[in-house]
């Protein structure tokens, strides 16, 4: 009564029965990434197995990358809470519609080895405490019983991807992760977690990296596509 929980993306006060701290209307708003979808980056498309505009003069590393939601509105703020006000609890509302989309998309797991995560470079892993994208990680391994491997380190500080305009963002990534140990993915085919995809150049770098130290495949899932 003294506190009222209230919603993290509108501000209304809820009910103190409702078990996430979003309501219900906030929730219905959530869009799904919708079908078909780019086969290279999992951008919405208009015809199946097709590429998106994109892509058309994109070589990923990566062989396919997937999301569940839309970057806006409600995943927005769900996201900013978990990352920026460590709300950790938030994990399991946001796994929940990864673990939704890969059970619609059961494609995304077939003959998978191990699932490992974008890290953190030491720097914000220190501030923040936690790496939002292996709490997302560490559930999906957990639902499917694929296990989590930590394949990789960030070697430098980088700045935020999303400060920068599209064309600085792969030279800002250049050569910034490494294998943590070279025999851990070898043959392996391993899928890589991150919270959200804009442009795909940190998962692409991080894909490079897998794939030097001897990895066999790297496909992507992250929780939300940006524009």
């Amino acid at each position: 009564m003294v506190f009222p929980m209230r919603c993290v993306s509108c501000g209304k006060d809820m009910n103190s029965r409702e078990k996430t701290a979003v309501c219900g209307f906030c929730m219905s708003k959530i869009r799904l990434n919708p079908k078909p979808y780019c086969v290279s980056c999992g951008r919405s498309v208009d015809k199946i197995k097709k590429r998106c505009r994109q892509c058309e003069n994109i070589a990923f590393h990566f062989k396919s990358a997937h999301a569940a939601c839309l970057y806006e509105g409600t995943i927005k703020d769900l996201l900013h809470a978990f990352k920026y006000k460590s709300n950790l609890s938030f994990a399991d509302i946001l796994s929940k519609l990864m673990i939704d989309f890969v059970k619609d998309n059961r494609e995304t797991l077939r003959g998978l080895d191990m699932i490992t995560s974008v890290p953190l470079g030491r720097r914000r892993l220190n501030s923040r405490g936690f790496n939002q994208s292996k709490l997302l990680a560490d559930r999906l391994s957990e639902e499917f019983s694929i296990p989590y491997v930590e394949l990789l380190n960030k070697r430098r500080h980088t700045g935020y991807q999303s400060e920068l305009p599209k064309l600085r963002r792969l030279s800002n990534l250049s050569n910034a992760f490494e294998a943590l140990d070279a025999s851990a993915a070898k043959d392996k085919r391993v899928l890589l977690i991150d919270d959200v995809m804009t442009t795909g150049a940190t998962l692409n770098e991080c894909s490079r990296t897998l794939l030097a130290s001897g990895a066999r495949e790297v496909r992507c899932l992250v929780l939300a596509r940006g524009a």
